[in-house]
């Protein structure tokens, strides 16, 4: 499954996982404009703890208030990213699109 992991060292990255399956991710500095290595899992979660991780992303960087707008509230990121423990929102390309063609690309 491709996801986007929100706030990733103040970054959205898109990577292909297994949830509920550890997986290690490097992105190198040309790629991301800095190393960054993600270990971890994207686990499925019931709404309250995904709402928790996202106001706890929203409160560390409000860059990313944006991510309030996720509808499908069910995965988290909980791992390391570059060494330092972390929670993290995700949401699956497929909500994704399906968001992204509901709210941008309304045609009236």
């Amino acid at each position: 499954m491709k996801v986007l992991i929100y706030n990733v060292d103040s970054l959205t990255l898109l990577v292909e996982v297994e949830p509920g399956l550890p997986f290690t991710f490097n992105c190198s500095s040309e790629e991301c404009g800095k190393e960054i290595i993600i270990e971890g899992i994207v686990r499925i979660v019931d709404e309250l703890e995904f709402n928790r991780v996202l106001e706890n992303t929203i409160s560390e960087n409000p860059d990313f208030e944006r991510i309030k707008e996720i509808t499908a509230r069910n995965l988290i990121f909980e791992g390391r990213v570059n060494g330092k423990r972390v929670k993290l929102p995700v949401e699956s390309m497929d909500n994704f699109a399906k968001r992204f063609m509901d709210e941008v690309l309304v045609l009236r």
